[in-house]
This record gives structure tokens, sequence and C-alpha cells, in this order.
């Protein structure tokens, strides 16, 4: 009889002070020989998911290379995979409201949600900064794809 797969989950304790953070989700299957892990890039003030990672991986590898590594770099906590899910979820809602879809490779990486009941968790989380979206440029963002979001809030929302 092969083990359940068991799924854990986690985020920054400051994600919603610095408005950015690592959230992973990771389900160990196949009664442990294999870690599927996705790693999303959520930014709470306004894009949503802005990165997502994907790996495959051996259960050691992932918990070696990279839990300890998010955890040894970050200040982490582990959530309860619902918990996760519907901040990921929600942060996508949000962006999608504002007219701004997720990082390439985001509904591939929410397959993941397929074994975490959405009815789990009926936490409702607040985004952007004083009632109003917040854009933050990233360092993988060009001068250019910056003008063109805060262009598009602008025109979306009104200038601040």
């Amino acid at each position: 009889m092969t083990s359940p797969e068991t799924i854990e989950a986690f985020w920054p304790k400051d994600l919603f002070e610095k408005g950015i953070g690592w959230v992973i989700i990771a389900r160990i299957k196949e009664g442990g020989k294999k870690a599927v892990v996705e790693v999303f890039l959520v930014d709470v003030l306004c894009l949503g998911v802005k990165n997502v990672l994907h790996e495959v991986c051996d259960p050691d590898y992932y918990q070696r290379r990279i839990r300890n590594y998010y955890l040894s770099e970050y200040p982490m906590e582990q959530i309860p995979p619902a918990r996760a899910r519907a901040l990921v979820e929600q942060a996508v809602q949000y962006a999608w409201s504002l007219g701004l879809p997720p990082a390439n490779g985001y509904e591939k990486a929410a397959r993941v949600f397929t074994r975490i009941p959405a009815s789990a968790s009926n936490e409702r989380f607040t985004f952007g900064k004083d009632g109003k979206p917040f854009y933050v440029n990233g360092p993988n963002e060009s001068l250019e794809d910056s003008r063109r979001i805060v262009e598009h809030l602008a025109r979306r929302c009104g200038k601040r």
C-alpha cells in the first residue's frame, strides 16, 4: 500500500509588510519518492503573481535545495496549504481586477491546488496599499515595463 501524499506550504512572515514574497507549496507524492513544488512570487500590493518556479524532484533535493534555502534566506513560516491557495488565488484575482494577468506558467503551477480544497480556507486578504494598487518595480522589470504598468494603472484606477 502506497502512503498518501503530503502537502506543505510556507510564506514570508512579513509578506504584507514588505508587499512581496515567495509562497511555496510542495506535494510529496508516490510514497515519498517524488516532490512537486510550486514557488509563487506574490506581489500583494499590485501585480498578484509575478513569477512562478516549478520543480519536480526527489524529496531530499526539495528539502535541501528548495525548502531549506527559502527558510534560511527569508523569514518564512509554515501555513496550512489551503491558506496558501487562498492567498495565491486572491492575489491573481486582484491583479485581474486591475487588468493585469498573472505570470507565465501560473495556470500550470496552479494545478497544485487540485489536492487542496478551496473550501478549507475562507480567509480574505487585503491587497494594495491604502485601498489602492501600489506598483513597485522589480529587478527584472525594464524601465519600459514599469512605464507601461504605471500608465495602465493610471488609466484604470486614476492617478494617485
